[in-house]
């Protein structure tokens, strides 16, 4: 490391992904136990406990959901502008991502890209438009459309909680600094060029603000 930081996130943009990230994991959380519990947890701690931890599940589900939709109009209008597509987000796809080469990417990469457009905004408006759907049964929706957007829910969430494990692993214990720049809006130099060298590029040559928010000097 050189010691020379770069800011990567502005405070508003970090409290949007940690918004959105801890509303995640508590649907997720709750979501799972309301799916599997009867079948894994009451077994284990027995029906009475179950009911009990199922109930709180619901409720937490059913508040947080309008939160969570709401982090996504938020996260997506902060955010769409720098996943747009790139000339070097197919180099990165040949690449691996850098596993069989140096892989140039822009501010974010085609893998942050594919979770972006296919995670974040494909299966977020998927969960969240359903989930509205299950959440104010007063719109006079009949039996069968509930039905339907159970099994889109459970479906869509399924599949965002899969693809999610990937992000979490690489923005956690994965790949060192990646936490960092999220946790403190900032990043060394080396790893903004070993990782994001297009962007790091726009920085030095003045085409991208340095200092983006009151806090980045």
């Amino acid at each position: 490391r050189t010691g020379k930081l770069i800011e990567r996130f502005t405070s508003a943009e970090r409290m949007a992904h940690w918004t959105m990230a801890f509303s995640f994991v508590a649907l997720g959380v709750t979501g799972l136990i309301l799916i599997f519990g009867k079948y894994v947890l009451a077994p284990v701690f027995g029906l009475t406990l179950f009911s009990g931890l199922a109930a709180i599940s619901k409720t937490v589900h059913n508040f947080v959901g309008p939160l969570f939709a709401v982090s996504i109009i938020v996260f997506f209008v902060m955010y769409v502008k720098d996943n747009l597509p790139e000339k070097s987000d197919m180099q990165w796809l040949l690449k691996g991502g850098g596993l069989f080469g140096h892989a140039p990417a822009g501010r974010f990469n085609m893998g942050e890209k594919i979770w972006f457009w296919g995670g974040v905004t494909f299966l977020g408006i998927a969960v969240s438009f359903t989930g509205f759907i299950l959440d104010f049964p007063n719109f006079d929706q009949t039996r069968l459309t509930m039905q339907q957007a159970h099994i889109v829910h459970a479906s869509a969430a399924l599949v965002f909680i899969t693809m999610s494990l990937g992000h979490i692993y690489i923005g956690s214990i994965g790949m060192e600094g990646a936490l960092e720049a999220m946790r403190d809006g900032y990043v060394d130099e080396t790893w903004a060029k070993a990782h994001h060298e297009e962007w790091f590029n726009d920085i030095k040559s003045g085409k991208v603000s340095a200092i983006r928010s009151k806090e980045g000097g």
